[in-house]
Formats: structure tokens, C-alpha cells, sequence
């Protein structure tokens, strides 16, 4: 009678072991939305736009985070997620502005701040969540929806890779315009 107690038992260490070995390595997948609309309320807004750093009131370094038209302005203007073939590598999301200020201490070698002191890793006062930032990273990936180019810059066109395109009233891209052989950046080939 133990027997087909003990098979039952290690047929149920079976079932839950690769359950669990998945989730202390990070495989969960995360469901949240990836849309600017979303990461502003869910990650920007409380994590970056606070009243002391890039809120509408201090906007510290001209770059507020803390309502979607800032946060569409600072991604597309600021080039901290830009898609331009001259900065953007779409197979290393990592390298992006945004990701090294996020997660590097010293972003950028020690770029100075107005006080002449290097700037530090952003949030000064805690590291954004490994989950915020993995996030953050896939929308990259997937060419930051909701905040991809600005209609009123460079006559409503912007870069995709290697081609231009015209941007939507609604910050994404529109119709291709042209393929270039060569780089793209501010809605032009190089």
C-alpha cells in the first residue's frame, strides 16, 4: 500500500518542481500593457515624475515624466528611446538613453549636472524594480507604442530603422516614405 502513495508523491513533486524552478528564474511573463499611456500612470508618473525630480512643476533638465504628452515629448524629443538607425538598436533595448539612466550608476561616463557634479543613476533614491525596468526594455523592443514620433517635428516625419515615415496625430507611425540605403535620423536618410 505505500508504494502507490510514494508514486503519487513523486509524480507531484514532478508536476510542481518545473513550475517552481520557472518562476525563481524569471520566466513569468508580464501581462501589463505596453503603451505609453499605461507606463506613464503605472511607472513614470510614480517612479520619475515625482514633485522633487521630473514633474511638470520642476522638470529637471526640461524633461517632466509625469502625464503622457511630457512623457511622449521627453521619449521622442529628448531621444531617450530613440528610433533612429543611428542610435537605436532594436536587438539591444539596454542601450537605449532611457535604459542606461535607469540602470547604469554612472550614466554616460558622469555627464555633469547643473551643479557641476556627475548625475547619477535615475531614480536618485531607489532603483526602479527589476520587473518596471525589464518592462520598460520589451516596450523599446517593440518600438515604444504610444510614443514612437512626434507629428509637429521635422515635418511630421521620423525614423524607423532605416526608413522614413510620417508620424500620426497620435504619436505613432504612419505610411512609410522612403527606404534609405544609408542611416536616418530626424526624419531624413544620411
Amino acid at each position: 500500500m505505500s508504494r502507490p502513495c510514494c508514486i503519487v508523491r513523486a509524480m507531484h513533486r514532478l508536476v510542481w518542481l518545473p513550475l517552481l524552478l520557472a518562476a525563481a528564474c524569471g520566466t513569468s511573463t508580464d501581462d501589463r500593457p505596453l503603451e505609453a499611456e499605461y507606463l506613464t500612470q503605472a511607472i513614470f508618473a510614480p517612479t520619475c515624475g515625482t514633485t522633487q525630480c521630473h514633474s511638470s512643476f520642476v522638470d529637471s533638465h526640461g524633461i517632466a515624466l509625469d502625464n503622457l504628452d511630457a512623457v511622449r515629448q521627453a521619449m521622442v524629443d529628448f531621444g531617450l528611446v530613440r528610433l533612429d538607425s543611428v542610435k537605436y538598436d532594436p536587438d539591444n533595448a539596454a542601450k537605449a538613453d532611457l535604459i542606461v539612466w535607469i540602470t547604469e550608476t554612472v550614466p554616460f561616463g558622469g555627464v555633469p549636472g547643473t551643479d557641476g557634479k556627475p548625475i547619477g543613476r535615475m531614480p536618485y533614491d531607489a532603483p526602479m524594480p527589476n520587473r518596471d525596468v525589464l518592462l520598460l526594455k520589451e516596450w523599446i523592443e517593440n518600438e515604444t507604442p504610444g510614443a514612437q514620433c512626434n507629428p509637429a517635428d521635422f515635418g511630421g516625419k521620423a525614423c524607423r530603422n532605416k526608413e522614413v515615415v510620417e508620424c500620426n496625430p497620435d504619436w505613432s507611425f504612419g505610411n512609410r516614405v522612403m527606404l534609405c540605403s544609408g542611416d536616418c535620423a530626424q526624419g531624413t536618410c544620411k
